[in-house]
């Protein structure tokens, strides 16, 4: 799976469009020998700029809508991205406008060319050719904001994480600074930025480990503050949409030595109001930081763990402490499921090979 709007193109403004497109036709114009009298001539070198200067703009204009997806028609978890991210009715509302233009320049192209061909006047033929690039210098200074914000939107949406939708994913969650990001390079082959300061993940992080030939896929989310679903900013709703849409299995962790900045009862309240949210999903509850942390504290977290049914693990992400049988629990809960993935792409590829040899 890529980023499907990866091959979104940068959007001109409306002058540098408007620049773009009279320099080229400038450019045609001069490079063009054209045939006859004075008027014939006047009106192949009008009639040529009046066209380089509406096909310029017109495919600059239709890349823009040919390499921009549907919203509407993306995977849940990357339709739900783009409406946490930008505004999905301003995008559509933009991307409207864009077909607007080019529907109205085609025909300024089309009612200016007659003129000029008919016309028999040089002067005249000049004054129509000056008029349709002020038509079309207005129509592209009409929709300059929407051209502005759909390269606002594509700088924001070229950045969306790579996540294949197929493969069951394990996602890390927990307050910022705990050491998700820390987790994740020990467990898989990513390279996130890792600091010891709050909210220094800004998106999902993806990585990828592969067991016995078998594929696995982990996540790392923002930051998780102790806040209500309806409180929480852009980035942490980006966590949200990965749980709600990815996670098969949710790996949480605590840092009992409260290094992240959060005491333990902010932790455990956090972990209620996930656990609730979603606790159809299998939880592994990891305590991070053990080496640096206070025993007595690491107890109080088990304690609480425990209440709930589930059996807590001490690891040290940093160290590499109890890592492996993280990954050997990761394995027992996703492996069935990586099977089963397996199986069906098999059987899609073994059904592609016999329908090519049935032909």
């Amino acid at each position: 799976m890529k980023n499907p709007f990866e091959k979104m193109p940068t959007v001109l403004t409306a002058d540098e469009l408007i620049d773009k497109a009279f320099r080229r036709a400038e450019k045609a114009a001069s490079a063009f020998t054209p045939k006859g009298g004075p008027r014939a001539k006047a009106r192949q070198r009008e009639e040529l700029r009046v066209r380089t200067v509406s096909n310029v703009v017109r495919d600059n204009l239709r890349k823009l809508l040919d390499r921009t997806p549907g919203v509407s028609e993306l995977p849940a978890f990357y339709r739900e991205l783009v409406d946490t991210l930008v505004d999905r009715d301003q995008f559509h509302r933009s991307l409207a406008r864009v077909n607007w233009a080019i529907k109205t320049i085609r025909n300024l192209e089309q009612r200016y060319v007659e003129k000029i061909r008919y016309s028999r006047d040089p002067d005249e033929i000049a004054r129509l050719r000056r008029a349709f690039y002020g038509r079309v210098a207005d129509v592209l200074r009409d929709i300059a904001d929407d051209l502005e914000y759909l390269n606002q939107a594509r700088n924001v949406l070229k950045d969306l994480p790579v996540v294949d939708l197929e493969l069951p994913t394990v996602v890390i969650a927990g307050h910022p600074n705990v050491g998700k990001s820390t987790l994740l390079r020990a467990l898989t082959n990513a390279r996130p930025e890792v600091a010891t300061y709050p909210f220094t993940t800004k998106g999902i992080n993806v990585g990828q480990f592969e067991e016995h030939y078998l594929k696995y896929q982990v996540i790392d989310t923002p930051g998780l503050l102790d806040r209500p679903l309806s409180e929480r900013n852009e980035v942490e709703r980006q966590a949200i949409l990965a749980l709600k849409h990815l996670g098969k299995v949710i790996v949480y962790i605590f840092d009992p030595s409260e290094y992240c900045g959060y005491p333990i009862e902010e932790q455990t309240h956090l972990f209620e109001e996930i656990y609730a949210e979603f606790g159809e999903f299998p939880f592994i509850v990891v305590l991070n930081k053990v080496d640096i942390a206070d025993e007595e504290k690491i107890r109080k977290v088990e304690e609480f763990v425990r209440a709930k049914g589930l059996e807590p693990l001490r690891i040290s992400a940093l160290n590499g402490e109890g890592i492996e049988e993280l990954k050997e629990r990761v394995i027992e809960l996703v492996k069935p499921m990586v099977e089963e993935q397996a199986r069906r792409i098999m059987e899609k590829e073994l059904r592609k090979y016999r329908e090519e040899l049935e032909l």
